[in-house]
């Protein structure tokens, strides 16, 4: 049976830096967990998202990678899903926004794990799916 809940194509713990940490640091960590976002928390609370696109983004513009990653990152109008919401519907969002990596989180609203576009694209049955989307070349990054 596939998992039609987006909480069952978590896979790793949540990956996460406290705000004031270097954008270089976070990027450490990174690639040491391997994985293509991080979390920004100001103590206990979610503020925001760096992703690998965050980062190439940073380099081409010439950014200073020592700045914070709250300040290269994303910290505003952060898009969530609800764990148990359908795969598809998290598809959706992805390609309405744009996006790539998808914070996943519970009933309270507390992040649980986030979600790739790669493990979206290896359920199969959501593949149909995103033939359907519009913009499926711009989300996934087409050449």
């Amino acid at each position: 049976m596939t998992p039609n809940k987006i909480k069952l194509l978590i896979n790793k713990p949540i990956i996460k830096v406290q705000k004031g940490t270097s954008a270089r640091d976070a990027v450490k960590i990174m690639a040491k967990e391997n994985v293509g976002s991080i979390l920004i928390f100001d103590g206990d609370k979610l503020i925001g998202i760096f992703t690998e696109r965050d980062l190439l983004k940073a380099v081409a513009r010439e950014e200073d990678l020592n700045k914070p990653v709250e300040e290269l990152g994303t910290t505003k109008n952060l898009i969530t899903i609800d764990e148990d919401s359908p795969i598809n519907v998290a598809a959706e969002l992805m390609s309405r926004h744009c996006i790539r990596h998808l914070i996943v989180v519970d009933k309270s609203g507390k992040p649980i794990g986030v979600v790739s576009i790669r493990d979206i694209i290896g359920e199969k049955h959501i593949l149909s799916i995103l033939s359907n989307v519009d913009k499926v070349e711009e989300w996934i990054g087409g050449d």
